[in-house]
């Protein structure tokens, strides 16, 4: 009967052991990459339109130059930054960030991009939007941590004044 004891014991560390490295291979395989995107890299006219009401309006769309989508560093690290044309700069807070899957729209604010190592193109000006980590962590779970990844998935409407 000893000997039984003893072997269940085995088996049973040996599970929590296989348990508990399945769990950190899996956050590891899904973080391994932080997609830190530029605009140089996709074509927005490839992006696919999103299904939400804003897309209906007559709002102008621009995808990010840069996605970054770290939780694991903490608050204020799941953003997109976009370049916007000089133009809209007095109507920037004009604008709603979505992105795809959520219901709810989020406001940007200006930055210069120098912390974030993001570079102003000529004629733009740079705008910065954050999503909220725990959200993120919710995406993450649900498995739609990628879409998070990808610049098509986040747009910026602006509204401008209609004539």
């Amino acid at each position: 009967m000893k000997n039984w004891s003893t072997q269940n014991k085995f088996l049973f560390t040996v599970a929590i052991a296989l348990t508990i490295g399945s769990i950190f291979t899996v956050i590891a395989w899904s973080i391994q990459a932080p997609s830190q995107t530029t605009s140089s890299e996709i074509n927005p006219a490839l992006c696919p339109t999103m299904t939400d009401n804003l897309s209906k309006s007559n709002s102008l769309r621009f995808h990010p130059i840069k996605v970054v989508v770290e939780p694991w560093r903490g608050e204020h690290h799941v953003y997109s930054i976009f370049a916007l044309p000089l133009q809209y700069k007095e109507i920037y807070y004009r604008s709603q960030l979505l992105v795809k899957d959520t219901d709810t729209p989020w406001e940007v604010t200006p930055t210069d991009g120098l912390r974030y190592g993001a570079i102003t193109p000529d004629d733009h000006f740079l705008v910065i939007g954050f999503f909220p980590t725990r959200l993120t962590l919710w995406y993450w779970v649900s498995g739609r941590f990628g879409d998070l990844q990808q610049p098509c998935n986040w747009t910026l409407h602006l509204f401008p004044k209609k004539s």
